[in-house]
């Protein structure tokens, strides 16, 4: 392996000085970086970043903590925490808790272990008092589209409630007055705002939600199905059905391919997140977006500024809103 000591005497310069081009390029004469950098690349020199990093005491590496790599909202997320790092020199590891708080704890005190700078941590799982300790022992811990109250400022979430009176409204606008929907698991704090937010736009339009028109699904395609067949065995009518994420929504639409059931024509589907899915399906899923890139962006970028001791950015932006992606999946029925 090259070492700095060999570019040094091949540039004839001294070792401070080869590490000077390195870290600090700008003031170093031009005719000396360049023959330094002609160097290197000759003899394929590669910097010990570990080193670097220990002596300056950071990682420069940023964790993440997601329920699971399978999942496409998590991974936009995770991509924009990670192209957001990129641009300030920082690296990421990311580790799944397989969506349980033993696993989102555990993954959470690993990334910590590997000497992480910071953490960005997706939690649906730990109870709000223990994420409250949590984050008073780890003050360069960020919470992913999870609010806090205790913490807000450090919270980078998209929100729920709008998302979901949202919803309501568009389908309202729509001329939909029977509406079912698909939740996710209650256990979820993203399910109940929702669900708050549907009830909220639906109440200022003067209509109630039939609970009997309430579904609890699991935010994955099979459940959206098995959701989907039980709202219709109730066999109480609806005209317009909102799912809680596309994922659902593919699978109610599915359901209603099988049992010869018109969409948009019989039953509008709206679903949420706008993950790729939404624009491949037949028709294409109307829905409501939620910028996870972006949230993610965020997110890592208040990790790096907390991490260095940077004063969070006072225009960074770390409360998201929805918005409808009209595709073809929802009709106008009004009379």
């Amino acid at each position: 392996m090259v070492t700095i000591l060999q570019v040094s005497r091949q540039a004839g310069v001294s070792t401070a000085t080869v590490s000077r081009v390195i870290n600090n390029p700008e003031v170093v004469g031009i005719r000396t970086r360049e023959r330094v950098q002609e160097v290197i690349e000759r003899l394929g020199y590669r910097p010990n970043l570990v080193a670097r990093d220990l002596a300056s005491r950071s990682s420069r590496t940023i964790g993440v903590v997601i329920n699971n790599f399978s999942s496409v909202y998590y991974g936009l997320m995770l991509e924009g925490v990670e192209l957001a790092l990129r641009k300030v020199g920082y690296k990421t590891i990311a580790e799944s808790s397989q969506a349980t708080s033993e696993g989102e704890r555990q993954a959470w005190f690993s990334l910590l272990d590997r000497q992480c700078d910071g953490v960005v941590v997706h939690s649906d799982n730990l109870e709000d008092d223990e994420l409250a300790v949590l984050l008073d022992r780890q003050p360069t811990s960020v919470l992913l589209n999870r609010y806090l109250k205790s913490h807000a400022d450090r919270c980078v979430y998209l929100d729920n409630v709008q998302g979901g009176r949202l919803a309501a409204e568009y389908l309202i606008s729509k001329g939909h007055r029977r509406i079912a929907t698909i939740t996710g698991p209650t256990k979820f704090y993203q399910t109940n705002d929702r669900l708050k937010g549907l009830h909220q736009g639906l109440a200022q339009a003067g209509i109630m939600l039939d609970p009997d028109l309430v579904a609890e699904g699991d935010f994955h395609e099979a459940g959206g199905e098995t959701a989907t067949a039980h709202l219709l065995d109730t066999q109480k009518p609806f005209t317009a059905l909102f799912c809680h994420n596309d994922e659902m929504a593919a699978g109610a639409m599915e359901t209603c391919r099988r049992r010869g059931i018109r969409v948009p024509e019989e039953i509008s589907i709206l679903g949420f997140d706008d993950v790729n899915v939404a624009s491949h399906l037949t028709p294409k899923l109307t829905t409501v977006r939620q910028p996870l890139r972006e949230i993610g962006a965020a997110a890592g970028i208040l990790a790096h500024s907390l991490a260095t001791g940077q004063a969070a950015n006072s225009g960074l932006k770390t409360v998201f809103e929805a918005e409808i992606v009209e595709r073809a999946t929802v009709v106008d029925v009004t009379p």
